[in-house]
């Protein structure tokens, strides 16, 4: 809760106060938190299956934890990248290495706010009393001073160039990474295809849109063209799909209901029962159902439970029996119509409009055939023929997969408008509710409460801090899932965008409730009269409360850091449910979708820490204790978020890496908050001067933002064709700027004509050659000032090339994580094992059987009706991919162990 605007008249003591507030925090927090962990501790020897999912698979499974209570801490940080590259994709690595890379920057933003910004706005800060002793001095320094303001000034310089150190390092590793992975796909079917929407009417067949393609083979050089699928409109053959596997679940049920899972009968021979209810016959004249299905129902009763043996469950079973004829009608009916459906489709297929959608995928015969395709207009229409790298065959998100632009565009003008109502009815609510759970608003309900609240200080801080900050958690838990029902909704068309989409809008959506509304709530309310009668006051009211919450936000990080990440081990909201369905599953298909693992959805798992960033960069300089909380937080959220992904959450597709870069720009545009804040700050005590000197930190964001982002977003979209062309080497080194700059010097001297080198790709870092900024040497004098002016000019760029080889990570050079790779084993064929893992789906792998299931068949969790494990082409699943068969209950005491 922010803080009163009107503060004591002696601002030591209030600091004091929150440090006993920020103790009180702790203490909650570490409560929810420890009893979290000890219980996750306690209940994985318990349930292992639960708590480990990962390692029953069969393919790709993590190392079995120890047997040790807190031996799992130990080997989950020792876990090598390589690991979860092989087991868990490349997303979870760079992921976990952001987490490293924010625990990096903000130990070192705590190391250089503690030792140099806090000991100088304890000495410098003439708005305390002299009086004041040292520890109320550093205290006031750490907490949320915002004198002197020259400290604030030259902080933010400081912070600016850490964060944007660590930033372009970081982006640079990614990019060499994505480059490195996609090379070693290069021969996969998704890194040779490409995604066209909007194919015109004279296009809309496969044999057209092929002959157009390979128009452009020799004008072009694109490679030649292997297959061509268009997305055809089968609305209703989706219907009938999943209607089909509506009573196939329903058969199943029944049967588990009357033989049990596993079944207990001598003689209970499954596959012999699965024949004779799957077989397709025509009912007989005098029963009205065929023999098969006439055996099937005998030997139901003959393995039928012990409790349909007496008159009254014999009655029982009867009616059971007699209600799965029509259900097994009804399937067969079903079922018929998808396999007809089906064998007909391609012999009848004639490309005409009422059968193709406007959406099809082109496979080409190489990989960079399909990134010259994606980044050409090969059609002079505008929002035509568009091209696009397609997404692998599970990333498609196949319900939006067939719908045209103008219904796109209207779904998402609708979808935008919904979140824009919602944002503001959530604004609304948390407007009102951080009032109402302030100790004034309380005060008119239990009227003793201030009272007891100054005389204890935990009381205090629990209803101050702690239930505001909690009561927000609550809130903010629902909206991931709204979210991605207006995201789904909204016609995008493959499941990575929507997880993007709902990741940015989860993020704004974070830092216009958490950083701006709750913070300010109760002072908008107060003076509402003021800012109502005259706008201009707004941005002085952000400027004047937003200072004052930073133990508001020490809270929030605490929280999230001690309390809600060790809650994150147990998996509460997905162990519960699951647990449930466990203890009412009946068929080994209700079983084993229960136990496969969770899918890794990163919209959930990104937008907080993101926020904490956020959080500290905006109290940077106003309280530096804040980057020691973040720190902590960020080392708790990579062990507990490594864990998850490594032994529990499997992955539904890959994208490579390719939504860690606007992630970094979302980080970077958020530093706009820090600079508005600290201008501000400047501005409200009338220090004019620094608000102009502040100015240029806003036009390098500026820059990074519309340039350097973008260009890195567009490098990391395509792959450089000389990385497909020419194979990585494993020892090549990056040359020193300034030994480049030497060599094109003598090669241009010798009139040789010169190439660029590699690095001079990355000029875009800087908005103007550092020479730009600096006097040519013919316009100075050979004087003594001539000669030290180009030997400081000679000292800066010294300075500058040796932090941008810190920075530099050069693409072609191969990371040591993929030289690891090829080291993985001395065999070739298991070489070429270990590469093609790389991008597949973990949910699809099988699991070693257990009693209730042998994990013989995938989840039909990407598409209803259809099983995953047919979801790795470009035709559509309800075409070509595998339906689900009829899977009855497991004989006692077998296990079906697979190889």
């Amino acid at each position: 809760m922010s803080p009163s605007p009107h503060p004591p008249a002696d601002p030591a003591r209030e600091y004091l106060a929150h440090a006993s507030d920020l103790l009180t925090q702790t203490v909650f927090a570490s409560l929810i938190g420890g009893s979290a962990f000890v219980a996750f501790c306690l209940l994985r020897f318990r349930w292992p299956d639960v708590y480990a999912p990962r390692t029953r698979l069969l393919f790709a499974a993590p190392t079995r934890l120890g047997k040790t209570l807190l031996g799992w801490i130990s080997m989950t940080l020792n876990t090598r990248d390589y690991d979860i590259l092989y087991s868990s994709g490349l997303d979870s690595l760079l992921v976990l290495r952001l987490f490293k890379m924010l625990a990096a920057l903000c130990t070192t933003a705590a190391v250089v706010g503690l030792l140099v910004v806090v000991p100088l706005k304890a000495v410098l800060d003439d708005s305390l009393p002299p009086q004041t002793s040292l520890y109320q001095r550093l205290s006031t320094a750490a907490l949320g001073s915002e004198h002197p303001l020259v400290v604030h000034f030259a902080c933010a310089y400081v912070f600016t160039a850490l964060v944007y150190f660590y930033f372009a390092r970081f982006a640079y590793q990614a990019l060499a990474l994505r480059w490195h992975y996609l090379t070693r796909l290069r021969h996969t079917r998704p890194a040779r295809s490409i995604m066209v929407t909007g194919i015109p009417a004279e296009l809309a067949t496969e044999a057209a849109l092929k002959r157009h393609f390979e128009l452009h083979t020799e004008s072009c050089r694109l490679g030649a063209v292997e297959a061509v699928e268009i997305v055809p409109r089968i609305a209703k053959l989706g219907a009938v799909v999943r209607r089909r596997e509506h009573f196939l679940r329903a058969i199943e049920e029944t049967t588990s209901l009357v033989l049990g899972n596993p079944c207990t009968a001598v003689g209970y021979d499954r596959e012999h029962l699965v024949s004779l209810l799957t077989t397709h016959h025509s009912p007989g004249p005098a029963t009205g159902i065929s023999d098969a299905h006439a055996e099937a129902l005998q030997l139901l009763r003959l393995w039928s439970l012990p409790k349909f043996k007496s008159a009254r469950g014999e009655r029982r079973l009867a009616y059971v029996l007699d209600s799965l004829l029509p259900t097994l009608r009804n399937f067969h009916h079903a079922d018929g119509v998808v396999r007809e459906a089906r064998r007909h489709w391609f012999s009848s297929y004639d490309g005409r409009a009422e059968r193709s959608s406007s959406v099809g995928f082109v496979t080409f015969a190489d990989a960079a055939s399909a990134h010259l395709a994606a980044q050409s207009f090969t059609f002079a229409q505008p929002f035509q023929l568009r091209t696009e790298l397609a997404p692998e065959p599970r990333d498609v998100y196949w319900d939006n997969a067939a719908l045209p632009l103008s219904n796109r565009m209207m779904r998402g003008t609708v979808a935008l408008a919904t979140y824009a109502l919602m944002l503001v009815y959530w604004l609304t609510m948390a407007f009102l509710l951080s009032t109402l759970v302030s100790i004034e608003s309380l005060k008119g309900y239990f009227p003793h409460l201030p009272e007891l609240a100054e005389r204890n200080k935990w009381l205090r801080g629990l209803f101050q801090y702690t239930t505001p900050t909690f009561v927000l958690s609550l809130m903010n838990a629902a909206v991931p899932y709204i979210l991605t029902w207006i995201a789904q909704a909204s016609g995008i068309q493959s499941r990575s965008l929507i997880q993007k989409s709902v990741m940015q809008r989860y993020f704004g959506f974070l830092i216009a409730n958490v950083l701006l509304i709750f913070t300010v709530s109760r002072t908008m309310l107060t003076d509402y009269e003021k800012w109502i009668e005259n706008p201009a006051l707004i941005p002085k009211l952000f400027a004047t409360n937003l200072p004052k919450a930073a133990p508001f936000f020490m809270d929030y990080i605490i929280l999230y850091g001690l309390g809600y990440y060790p809650l994150q081990l147990l998996q509460i909201g997905s162990i519960v449910p699951a647990m449930f369905r466990r203890m009412v599953c009946h068929t080994p298909r209700q079983f084993a979708d229960a136990l496969r693992p969770n899918s890794i959805d990163w919209a959930y798992i990104l937008p907080q820490p993101m926020l904490v960033f956020v959080i500290a960069a905006t109290y940077s300089s106003l309280a530096p204790l804040i980057f020691v909380l973040a720190a902590i937080y960020y080392v708790i959220a990579y062990l507990v978020t490594k864990y998850l992904v490594y032994y529990v959450y499997a992955r539904q597709f890959e994208t490579a890496g390719e939504f860690i870069i606007p992630v970094l720009k979302l980080l970077t545009g958020s530093m706009w908050h820090y600079y508005c804040l600290i201008i501000g700050l400047c501005a409200l005590n009338g220090a004019i001067s620094y608000v102009i000197l502040l100015f240029p930190l806003l036009w390098v964001n500026w820059y990074l933002l519309s340039t350097v982002s973008s260009q890195f977003y567009e490098d990391a979209r395509y792959l450089p064709l000389d990385l497909l062309s020419t194979p990585p080497s494993g020892n090549s080194s990056i040359r020193p700027i300034w030994q480049q700059q030497s060599q094109a010097t003598i090669a241009t001297d010798s009139g040789a004509a010169t190439r660029p080198s590699h690095a001079t790709s990355t000029d875009y870092l800087l908005p103007i050659r550092l020479s730009n900024f600096l006097p040519s040497d013919q316009s100075l004098s050979s004087s003594y000032m001539g000669r030290l002016w180009s030997s400081v000019k000679t000292r800066l760029f010294f300075v500058w090339t040796l932090v941008f080889s810190m920075i530099y990570i050069d693409p072609q050079t191969m990371p040591t994580i993929f030289q690891a790779l090829d080291l993985f084993n001395d065999d070739p064929e298991q070489d070429t094992r270990a590469e093609l893992t790389l991008g597949q789906d973990q949910r699809q792998a099988k699991s070693e059987p257990d009693e209730f299931t042998d994990f013989s068949q995938s989840p039909t969790s990407l598409l209803d009706g259809v099983l995953d494990e047919g979801l790795a082409l470009y035709e559509h699943p309800y075409l070509v991919s595998s339906l689900p068969q009829l899977w009855l209950p497991m004989p006692k005491q077998t296990l079906l162990h697979t190889d």
